[in-house]
């Protein structure tokens, strides 16, 4: 009978990959927003399933947490295995500081994976890139074309510095190959719809939110506001409030505007409170939980939003969507009339709901059949071999 040394030294060396046996990669998939909570939680359980050590960090760049754990609670989510805290810095501040504080975790890891266009992934990008750590950045190759938007900036430096790049569509594809971005690009759909398919039955049945907020399924229209070219104008967002009231008018429903902590803050700095709240028609209420905000926008009437995420999740629905801005990196919809742009001028933005509620819903969904996050899983266990 082995002895119980010789017994532990064989588990150490099998454990090393000895006796033929693999030793297991390591993972570390940073994340730091809740739109990124959403996409990325398909992925990160389809990564948990592989056989390689798996790491979650959350950066805190929404700094709200007790709001962020209602997201991990919705989307079924495991706690991270590192959480920090951002706060209110500013932008430069909050790449410097999750790049320090990642550091340590990310040092050791076969692959750093990142998602989307945020500060959280521009900061992981360039750590990655510092430590020579692998690199793959899910949501790659998408483009609003518009340098001046941060995001843009954030996108393009972390498609540049990867290994790995997994695009949405093939004009995800497309864009990086214009860029000289060609090694390692996969098509694999978008993880927000996987999100969905696995959320939307677990939203109707737990979700009360058309009750309890005295809605009825087509009745509404539903709103979201808070890009900084935006919200930080006055100028911008006093010509908003008008465009959203006569959004109203034309539609001849309420507004219901689950309002962004940045929007309500820039509406008291500029004294525009005041005028929101003469608005009987803009019903503003707080931030939503995944769930309940699934259910409102399954039942809207209509999407108004600079969001890229509900741009998204209103073609999946068949709902229309107006977007609040001049540019969009979702093409996608514009190409099937699910969305139209229409920045904030008053008019247009009356012109484009008018358009939009009465046209056909019977645009196909170009973001995949809900099996990205296993698609990706495969291709990291693929390059870990």
């Amino acid at each position: 009978m082995l002895s119980t040394f010789i017994r532990a030294e064989l588990s150490l060396l099998s454990a090393l990959g000895y006796f033929g046996v693999l030793s297991m990669g390591r993972i570390v998939t940073i994340i730091g927003t809740r739109p990124e909570i959403i996409k990325m939680a398909p992925v990160v359980k389809a990564l948990d399933a592989l056989d390689h050590d798996h790491v979650l960090v959350h950066s805190g760049q929404h700094y709200d947490l007790m709001m962020d754990r209602i997201f991990f609670r919705d989307m079924e989510l495991r706690e991270p295995n590192y959480r920090f805290e951002l706060k209110e810095q500013p932008p430069h501040l909050q790449v410097a500081t999750t790049m320090r504080q990642v550091a340590t975790v990310a040092k050791s890891a076969d692959l750093v994976i990142i998602h989307g266009d945020t500060n959280t992934t521009v900061a992981g990008a360039l750590l990655a890139s510092k430590l020579d750590r692998p690199l793959a950045h899910v949501e790659a190759g998408i483009r609003s074309f518009d340098k001046s938007m941060p995001e843009e900036v954030n996108r393009i430096i972390a498609d540049q510095l990867s290994n790995l790049l997994f695009a949405p569509t093939p004009v995800s594809r497309e864009n990086l190959q214009r860029e000289n971005v060609t090694e390692g690009v996969h098509v694999v759909g978008n993880s927000v719809i996987d999100a969905l398919l696995q959320n939307l039955p677990i939203a109707e049945k737990r979700s009360d939110v058309l009750s309890r907020l005295g809605l009825t399924p087509g009745g509404y229209m539903i709103l979201t506001f808070h890009r900084s070219e935006n919200v930080d104008s006055k100028e911008r967002l006093s010509r908003a409030l008008v465009a959203f009231e006569r959004a109203a008018d034309e539609a001849g429903m309420p507004i219901l505007f689950p309002i962004h902590p940045r929007t309500a803050k820039r509406l008291q700095e500029f004294g525009l409170e005041k005028r929101a709240d003469e608005q009987a028609s803009l019903r503003r209420i707080e931030p939503t939980g995944y769930l309940d905000m699934l259910i409102l926008e399954k039942n809207a009437a209509l999407v108004m939003t600079d969001s890229g995420g509900l741009q998204e999740e209103s073609c999946f629905f068949r709902v229309p969507c107006v977007t609040l801005r001049e540019n969009t990196e979702r093409p996608e919809t514009l190409e099937i009339g699910s969305n139209v742009l229409a920045g904030t001028d008053p008019e247009r933005v009356r012109d484009a709901v008018r358009r939009q509620l009465d046209a056909e819903r019977d645009w196909l969904n170009p973001y995949g059949d809900g099996t990205t996050g296993e698609r990706i899983a495969q291709l990291v266990a693929a390059s870990l071999g």
